[in-house]
């Protein structure tokens, strides 16, 4: 399915290529049997995801770049609206992103993030870029450098915020793709490994008061599970009695009631990234 949101985009100057891990799955047989229409691709162990990437877009030779995780699809339409934002402007450090359908899989349940206006104070607390929905330049991804692959989880992440001192970004209002989340999502099931990147990104980046915020949630096991519950509470009281609904939803989560000195409710909220 991933791969065939990409061909029928129709679009016919594209470059994929597929740079599988070693999986032991069908993947191998998908590759295959689309290895006609893909500019390279192998499928061996590696150093990690972001190894990968970085390996592809050594090899890459076009003017706008993205890549899209085995779980996600692109929309119809998707490159021919960042061909119409970006392709007057090939030639400079630019990154583009959209809005992104968030899927829960084998349920009915979707969700539509909109992109937002962009905010690089945001961004040093949350990652609000929806990474399948994420497309920027040749330009600058040579400005900017490669991921760093000694991150797993929050390489993406790290390297927007690099991207914020030395490219302009902008959004369009347009769905780009559809994001996956399953029982064996990625970020869902990174624990403890995933949060101790989360803190080294904000330590890079951020400013003292969004890493105290990081730090407490971290040393909050508790505190950290909930916050996610809390936001969704939240969302569905807006249906019967948005007024009060972020009040009801704060009485509702215990871990929230009695914060250290320094802790702001409206920042961990942020930093859910729920909106």
């Amino acid at each position: 399915m991933t791969l065939n949101s990409v061909f029928e985009q129709g679009w016919g100057d594209l470059e994929v290529m597929v740079l599988d891990g070693g999986s032991t799955d069908e993947t191998l047989e998908i590759i295959q049997r689309n290895s006609g229409r893909l500019a390279f691709w192998r499928s061996h162990p590696d150093n990690g995801q972001a190894a990968a990437i970085n390996e592809g877009f050594e090899r890459a030779t076009g003017d706008i770049f993205c890549w899209l995780n085995s779980d996600d699809l692109y929309v119809s339409g998707a490159f021919q609206e960042i061909e119409r934002v970006l392709g007057h402007q090939i030639e400079e450090p630019v990154v583009c992103y959209g809005s992104c359908e968030l899927f829960w899989d084998g349920t009915r349940r979707r969700e539509v993030r909109a992109a937002v206006q962009f905010d690089r104070t945001r961004l040093e607390i949350v990652d609000f870029l929806d990474q399948p929905s994420v497309f920027w330049t040749r330009a600058a991804w040579k400005k900017v450098g490669p991921l760093d692959d000694a991150l797993h989880y929050a390489f993406d992440w790290d390297w927007l915020l690099r991207a914020t001192r030395l490219c302009r970004f902008i959004s369009t209002d347009r769905t780009l793709s559809r994001y996956r989340i399953h029982a064996e999502h990625k970020s869902g099931v990174g624990g403890t490994n995933r949060w101790k990147e989360l803190l080294e990104v904000v330590r890079r980046h951020s400013p003292p008061n969004v890493l105290r915020h990081y730090e407490f949630l971290a040393d909050h096991p508790v505190a950290q599970w909930w916050l996610n519950k809390r936001m969704r509470l939240e969302q569905e009281l807006r249906k019967f009695a948005s007024p009060l609904a972020s009040e009801c939803a704060d009485l509702m989560s215990p871990p929230f009631w009695f914060l250290p000195k320094g802790i702001e409710r409206e920042m961990l909220w942020e930093i859910s990234g729920i909106r």
